[in-house]
C-alpha cells in the first residue's frame, strides 16, 4: 500500500512544482475528499522539523495568513503540519485550470469572462487588504478556475501582515506582474496588488502582457518605457472607460494609481461585461480543457462531491460565445470597410470632381472609396465619419443643402453617442446606406438592437432614419430603400428639396420612422441579458413593431391594407435576425451609463 502523507493524505498525482515548493493533489482518508498539499522542503534546516520552533518553519506564517481569509474568492487552507525534512500546507483542491492554461488556448478572453475572473480577483484582494494582508504575487500562474467556473486565488506565499510600522517590503514576485516598487524592495501596500491586478487584466483583454522581460533591468525599462496598446482599440466591445481605468490602475507612480482595489473595481466593473455569464462561458471552456487533458479527470467524481458548487451539467457556449475576440474585432472591421466602402461610393457616383460627364470614374472617384475602405479597416468609427462626411459633401454639391444639413448633424449625434468608438454601434449605422440600396433597410433597428445596448441602438436607428429619408429624396420616396439601381444618381435640387417636403409632410413617414425607433429600443431591452430565448422574443417582438409601422403607414397613405411586397423587407429581415439569436447574443459595447 502506497504510503501516506502524515499517515493521512494518499498521493495521486504531482501538480505542480516550483523552486521552493511541490503541489500534489492526493486524497484525504479520513474524510474522503481530495486536496491539494503544498510540500516545502526543509533539509536546508539543522535541526528536525519536529525540534524546531514553529516560526522556524517556512510556510507556516502562509498557512495562518491564508487561513484568517474567508472568501468565497480564495483557496481555502484546511491544516499546516511538518514531518522530518518535510512541511505540509493542505488545501483546498481545485478541480480545473490555471488562467495561464486559459490564456494559452484561448488568447486573448472574451468580454465577459475576463469580467468575472476581474470582479473574483478584485473581491479576494479586497478581502485580503481588509485583513491587512498584501498577496504581492498577482498572476496567471495564482489564478484557479474549476469546472463550474468559479475563479479562486492561491498562493498567500508572498503575502505580509502588517505590523505597526505599516507593511514590509516584498520578498518577491512575478516580472510583469510587479510594479517598481516592488522590484526595487521599496515598501509595499494595497496599490502594489492593485498594479498586478491592471497588468493581469490588460493581458485578459488584449492577450499578452507587455511589462514582460527577461531579468529586473529590462522589467524596470519595459515599465517605463513600453509601448502599450489601447485595449479599445484593439477590441471593439470596449470602451474609453475602461482604458481610463485600467492606465490609471497601472500609473508608475503609486500616488497617481487609485487609492484601493475596491475603487479600481468601481471604476472597471460598470463598462465590462456580465460575470456570471462569463462564469457560465468558463465552466464550458474549463471543462473542455480538462477533458482534453489527463490531469484533470482523475477521481472527478469523488472530488466533485466536495468542492463548492461543483456538478451539474453546464449548458453550452453559443455560437457567438466561441468566436474569439480578435475574430470578432477582425469580422467587425471588415464589414465596416464593406459597408463605408459602399456609402463611400455612392458619395463619389455623385461629386462632380470624381466623375467625367460620361460616367467614367476617375481616380479621385477610387481615392474617396479607397480612403473610406482603409479607415474602416484602422478604425470602424473613422471610417463611418468619412462616408459620412463624403455623403453630406454630395448631398451639398447636388444642390441640397438642408439634406446635408439634415445628415450632417445627424451623423455627429450618432458619432458622439456611440459611433465613433464602438465597431458594432459604427457598423449598425453605416449598414442603413448598404440595406437601403436594396430595399432592406428595416434590417437596421433589428441589427440595432441585436448587437447594441439600447442607446447605442437609438442612435444608430436615428441616424439610419435620416439618412433613409436624404436618399429616399433622390427619387424612391420610401425609407424602406432608395434603389440604387433606378435613383443612384441624385436629381438637381429643386427634384430633391420638392422630394424632401413631400415626406415632411406625409404622416407614413413619420410611422415608419417611430416604428424603427420603437423597435430598435425594444430589441435591445429583450437581448440585454445574453439570453436566446429572450432575445428571441425581443426579435419577434421587434418585427412586429415594424409590421405594425408598415400597416400604420399604409393606412395613413390611404390604402387598407399593405400588399406582400411593403410587408417583405420588415418580414423576412425579422424572420432572418430571430434565427440568428439561435447562435447566441454580442456582448453589448458598453453599459448605459
Amino acid at each position: 500500500m502506497q504510503n501516506l502523507i502524515l499517515n493521512r493524505y494518499r498521493p495521486l498525482e504531482e501538480a505542480g512544482a516550483g523552486g521552493f515548493a511541490t503541489v500534489l493533489a492526493a486524497w484525504d482518508t479520513r474524510i474522503q475528499r481530495r486536496v491539494a498539499i503544498k510540500c516545502l522542503r526543509l533539509d536546508g534546516y539543522a535541526s528536525p522539523a519536529d525540534a524546531r520552533s514553529p516560526r522556524e518553519i517556512p510556510g507556516l506564517d502562509e498557512a495562518r495568513t491564508a487561513a484568517m481569509l474567508s472568501d468565497s474568492h480564495i483557496v481555502g487552507v484546511y491544516d499546516f503540519d511538518a514531518s522530518g525534512a518535510q512541511a505540509y500546507l493542505i488545501m483546498e483542491y481545485m478541480d480545473g485550470i490555471t488562467l495561464t492554461e486559459l490564456m494559452r488556448e484561448e488568447g486573448a478572453l472574451s468580454l465577459d469572462v475576463a469580467t468575472c475572473v476581474f470582479e473574483a480577483v478584485a473581491g479576494a484582494l479586497e478581502t485580503a487588504h481588509e485583513n491587512q494582508v498584501l498577496h504581492l504575487d498577482i498572476k496567471p500562474d495564482n489564478v484557479l478556475i474549476n469546472r463550474q467556473g468559479q475563479v479562486k486565488v492561491a498562493d498567500f506565499g508572498l503575502s505580509q501582515l502588517s505590523h505597526a510600522a505599516g507593511y514590509g517590503r516584498a520578498a518577491g514576485g512575478t516580472i510583469g506582474y510587479m510594479p517598481l516598487e516592488q522590484m526595487r524592495l521599496e515598501a509595499c501596500d494595497a496599490r502594489t496588488d492593485e498594479w498586478a491586478l491592471a497588468a493581469l487584466t490588460y493581458e485578459m483583454l488584449v492577450g499578452e502582457n507587455p511589462f514582460r522581460a527577461p531579468g529586473l533591468d529590462a522589467a524596470e525599462r519595459a515599465i517605463e518605457q513600453a509601448e502599450v496598446f489601447v485595449p479599445s482599440m484593439v477590441r471593439g466591445d470596449l470602451n474609453e472607460e475602461v482604458d481610463e481605468a485600467l492606465f490609471g490602475a497601472l500609473a508608475i507612480d503609486r500616488d497617481d494609481r487609485f487609492d484601493s482595489v475596491e475603487l479600481f473595481a468601481d471604476a472597471m466593473l460598470p463598462h465590462m461585461g456580465d460575470a456570471r455569464r462569463g462564469a457560465r462561458e468558463l465552466a464550458v471552456l474549463v471543462g473542455e480543457a480538462c477533458d482534453d487533458g489527463a490531469d484533470c479527470d482523475e477521481e472527478r467524481g469523488a472530488a466533485s462531491a466536495f468542492l463548492p458548487g461543483l456538478g451539474g451539467s453546464h449548458a453550452g457556449l453559443s455560437m457567438v460565445d466561441r468566436i474569439a475576440p480578435r475574430t470578432k474585432a477582425l469580422v467587425a472591421r471588415l464589414w465596416a470597410a464593406v459597408v463605408c466602402g459602399f456609402a463611400a461610393f455612392e458619395a463619389a457616383a455623385n461629386i462632380p470632381a470624381c466623375m467625367t460627364i460620361a460616367g467614367r470614374m476617375e481616380p479621385a472617384f477610387w481615392g474617396v472609396v479607397g480612403v473610406a475602405v482603409a479607415a474602416a479597416l484602422a478604425w470602424p468609427g473613422a471610417g463611418a465619419a468619412f462616408a459620412v462626411g463624403a455623403l453630406v459633401v454630395a448631398l451639398a454639391l447636388s444642390g441640397s443643402p438642408f439634406l446635408a444639413l439634415a445628415l450632417a448633424l445627424a451623423g455627429v449625434a450618432w458619432l458622439a453617442l456611440g459611433g465613433a468608438r464602438h465597431h458594432a454601434c459604427a457598423n449598425v449605422g453605416t449598414t442603413a446606406v448598404l440595406a437601403g440600396a436594396f430595399g432592406f433597410a428595416p434590417v437596421v433597428p433589428l441589427l440595432a438592437g441585436y448587437f447594441l445596448n439600447v442607446k447605442h441602438a437609438f442612435a444608430a436607428t436615428a441616424f439610419a432614419v435620416v439618412s433613409a429619408f436624404c436618399l429616399a429624396c433622390a427619387g424612391s420616396l420610401d425609407l424602406t430603400g432608395w434603389n440604387m439601381f433606378a435613383f443612384g444618381a441624385m436629381p438637381g435640387a429643386s427634384a430633391m428639396e420638392d422630394a424632401a417636403l413631400s415626406l415632411v409632410a406625409s404622416p407614413n413617414v413619420w410611422a415608419m420612422a417611430v416604428s424603427w425607433l420603437v423597435a430598435a429600443v425594444v430589441g435591445s431591452l429583450l437581448c440585454a441579458r445574453g439570453n436566446r430565448g429572450l432575445a428571441a422574443c425581443g426579435m419577434l417582438a421587434a418585427t412586429t413593431i415594424l409590421v405594425l409601422g408598415v400597416i400604420a403607414a399604409t393606412h395613413l397613405g390611404g390604402a387598407d391594407f399593405p400588399d406582400v411586397a411593403q410587408l417583405a423587407p420588415a418580414l423576412v429581415a425579422g424572420i432572418a435576425m430571430t434565427c440568428a439569436t439561435a447562435a447566441g447574443v454580442p456582448q453589448r459595447p458598453a453599459r448605459i451609463e
